[in-house]
């Protein structure tokens, strides 16, 4: 029954939502399976025609590419191969806010795209613009990388995060449907006390799921009270997908005591275009992303990132703010880039004395969107809260308020919440510079 269900999904239902959202999920996912069987050789070479692509548009169409492209004195044609990307400037997040429109096609309106923000995973969200294309090559890819753990299209699947983040937020019908028809099953895991993790286990075990997705913290926490509360042999979990943290040693085993499954790590950023997945022989990056570092020392440095299929807005050479360990170049094990490590990227789990557990990923969605550079979460009491905001010019009390009633709903009314306006968010005493810390 999972494989026909799954063949009517892949091959009617989603190029249906394909031609209605204007995606292009089904074309990439046979593609990417075809792509997988193909030399290193041939992956470089059609990732350099669509590099070609990529700068001959941006240069033509992009007014802050073109006036770049002719202060550093290149054209298009001088961008030939990977190794010839170095000649051109990072394109950082400061550019990004100061010339967000001038990255944008002028073009842009014979393409299908949406406004972004980062998660803000380190404090300082940014907006961008996410062409519908890049996004369709996303979640082919990750559908491709979860088969490998017998995962089908449409089995149901736990979904650990940021559901209902905000005091009053419904999700509309057709989005209701969508998250039925591809097996998603949303809870809220930004407070993930005693209380929520027998909910979370009483969801699992009435709808009989045999996967786990969500933020790496809030799984490790699940799996944690699995093992105290004894209810290894209840669940019948075959996989968990981790993601939007460092998949620490730690969080792995309890992971793998508590479930005895495969774990699949995931990594990955909408904005540069990257998303990749380890089973344990390295994070394999999808074909549609050329990786490279900057301060590049034994294969590690700051990722920069370029998307090859985010036309609309291009991302060449993007500092993504993460630190990676690469692998040696395309190899034989998978024709694409390979992530050896990825450093950075962690958050505190905060406990408060009320029995809230709070994880830090899913706040990057209350943060992202609202008129603020720069942001920190702190626990400076056993029930109490500060959050250090760098705030804009167009920082409203409407959205004080939103913060506030946000950090309520999850941490308990009883909790304190203080909001400082500080000019930036300094490092701690302790080295850390996290943007949610269990101080």
């Amino acid at each position: 029954m999972g494989v026909i269900k799954e063949s009517l999904i892949l091959n009617f239902i989603l190029p249906i939502s394909d031609l209605k959202f204007k995606t292009r999920i089904h074309g990439w996912y046979k593609s990417i399976k075809s792509m997988q069987n193909w030399s290193p050789e041939k992956i470089r070479s059609w990732q350099q025609t669509k590099l070609h692509d990529l700068v001959t548009t941006a240069y033509n169409h992009s007014c802050y590419y073109h006036e770049l492209f002719d202060k550093i004195g290149i054209k298009p044609n001088d961008i030939k191969t990977i190794e010839d990307l170095k000649i051109i400037p990072p394109l950082t997040k400061e550019i990004i806010r100061e010339r967000m429109d001038d990255i944008l096609l002028d073009t842009k309106e014979h393409y299908n795209y949406k406004l972004g923000s980062t998660g803000g995973s380190t404090g300082n969200p940014t907006k961008y613009y996410k062409d519908n294309n890049s996004w369709g090559f996303d979640n082919a890819y990750n559908i491709t990388m979860w088969k490998q753990t017998g995962y089908r299209y449409g089995d149901k699947f736990l979904a650990l995060g940021s559901s209902s983040i905000f005091p009053t937020n419904k999700k509309s019908f057709v989005h209701n449907i969508f998250y039925r028809m591809k097996g998603k099953m949303p809870f809220n895991a930004m407070n993930m006390s005693d209380e929520i993790l027998e909910k979370c286990l009483n969801v699992l075990l009435e709808n009989k799921i045999h996967y786990i997705y969500g933020y790496a913290s809030s799984i490790f926490l699940l799996a944690k009270y699995v093992i105290d509360k004894k209810y290894q042999n209840k669940l019948s979990i075959k996989a968990c997908f981790p993601t939007s943290e460092i998949l620490t040693d730690t969080y792995r085993n309890v992971i793998k005591q508590a479930f005895n499954c495969y774990i699949l790590d995931s990594y990955g950023a909408h904005d540069g275009g990257i998303v990749a997945h380890n089973l344990g022989d390295g994070f394999k990056v999808g074909y549609n992303c050329i990786v490279q570092l900057k301060d590049e020392d034994n294969n590690q440095g700051s990722a920069l990132l370029t998307d090859l299929t985010n036309t609309v807005f291009p991302f060449i050479r993007y500092e993504l703010g993460d630190e990676l360990k690469m692998g040696q170049g395309y190899n034989s094990f998978f024709n694409g880039q390979v992530i050896e490590r990825v450093i950075g990227r962690t958050s505190d789990i905060i406990e408060l004395s009320n029995g809230r557990k709070l994880t830090g990923p899913g706040f990057t969605i209350l943060f992202k969107d609202l008129n603020i550079i720069g942001y920190r979460i702190l626990k400076t009491g056993p029930l109490e809260l500060t959050i250090e905001i760098v705030k804009n010019q167009n920082y409203t009390e409407a959205e004080e308020k939103l913060i506030i009633d946000t950090l309520h709903k999850h941490a308990g009314a009883d909790c304190s919440i203080k909001i400082i306006y500080v000019e930036e968010i300094s490092k701690r005493a302790n080295g850390k510079n996290l943007f949610f810390l269990n101080d």
